[in-house]
């Protein structure tokens, strides 16, 4: 997964692509009430505190806030995506605005908090981390989260799993074990470098699943489907057939990463 975008035309063809795919980007994985809970916890958040979320998507995370009393206002630049979250979070104190976060005029040292689930990669940089410590209070937070799936090369069924993922190009946030200690090296290095916000403070969390060879396919293409032809869509679903046989289902282990960083 690349920390940010290399160029505007990537970013928007992301935001196309995951706009498209609105219907099925629920198919994706929810997050560990305990991080939830550690965000409210570490971060001071009670009832009436301000929370802004950049890149809301269809609400996935949003929706685990929405009924604790706080003032939440989310920034998401596809329109189907804000769609599909109203609908889920109608009669919520929620506000929606349609636009990237570059282009907020976020409001000066307004949020105790700014969340961002899933997206903090495709947010352009500096200028991220400068608006961030503009609308954030003093000593506010900003709070990105993932969830990542870590493969093993010793292990056989991460190691055939992988290259299905691999060959298929499918849609998830995944890398080998190996290549994680990096990717925490390179998340803190741009949030202490940026100068506006102190060393973060990084947990993490796990969640089990045992996927169905169509569940895992749903999974894999939720958010746009694969960028592959019919043909193809189809052999991957058979290849994860014969995998999802072979190991008694789809086993996986969800690693989630939670980065509280406060500004300075």
């Amino acid at each position: 997964m690349d920390l940010n975008m290399r160029t505007e035309s990537e970013r928007q063809g992301a935001v196309h692509g995951l706009n498209g795919g609105a219907e099925t980007y629920d198919n994706k994985p929810d997050y560990p009430e305990e991080l939830i809970k550690t965000i409210i916890n570490k971060v001071n958040l009670t009832a009436g505190s301000k929370l802004l979320e950049i890149g809301s998507g269809t609400g996935r995370a949003t929706i685990q806030f929405a009924d604790l009393g706080f003032e939440i206002v989310c920034i998401e630049p596809g329109i189907n995506m804000i769609e599909r979250a109203k609908t889920k979070l109608k009669d919520k104190n929620i506000e929606f605005i349609v636009s990237p976060f570059e282009d907020y005029a976020e409001p000066p040292e307004y949020f105790d908090a700014v969340i961002s689930a899933q997206a903090w990669h495709w947010v352009s940089q500096p200028i991220g981390f400068e608006k961030c410590a503009n609308t954030l209070k003093k000593c506010g937070y900003l709070v990105p989260f993932w969830n990542l799936n870590l493969f093993s090369r010793d292990v056989d069924l991460d190691r055939e799993l992988f290259a299905i993922i691999d060959k298929y190009d499918g849609r998830v946030s995944c890398m080998l074990e190996e290549d994680y200690p990096p990717r925490m090296e390179s998340i803190t290095s741009k949030i202490v470098g940026s100068g506006l916000f102190s060393k973060p403070e990084i947990f993490h969390f796990y969640k089990k699943y045992n996927f169905t060879a169509d569940g895992y396919y749903k999974y894999i293409s939720g958010g746009g489907g694969l960028d592959i032809t019919d043909t193809e869509k189809q052999a991957c679903q058979e290849e994860l057939t014969q995998l999802a046989e072979k190991y008694n289902g789809i086993k996986r282990t969800f690693h989630y990463e939670l980065y509280l960083t406060q500004k300075i």
